[in-house]
């Protein structure tokens, strides 16, 4: 998987009283160490933090479990199928 950003150190403004610095009244300033997403890959963070769906995970559910049937009901009739040749 390719690197989505960098670690850097930043200059984050906080609620609290203390060095002002560039920060606004009522804020103070801190430094922290944060990691910072390149632009180019935004996207893709943003594609896979889609909120979740209940009706397209229902949508999956059901599809599986009616294929998990199917085939099960299918082979419960091959095997009967194949039973009745054998006792024949």
């Amino acid at each position: 998987m390719p690197v989505l950003g960098t670690t850097q150190t930043v200059l984050v403004c906080v609620p609290g009283e203390g060095v002002q610095g560039m920060c606004p009244e009522g804020f103070s300033q801190s430094v922290t160490q944060a990691y910072l997403v390149a632009p180019t890959e935004a996207g893709f963070l943003d594609a896979m933090a889609q909120p979740f769906d209940p009706a397209t995970a229902g949508a999956y559910f059901g599809f599986a479990f009616a294929s998990t049937v199917f085939v099960y009901l299918l082979s419960m009739g091959c095997g009967a199928l194949i039973q009745m040749v054998k006792d024949a």
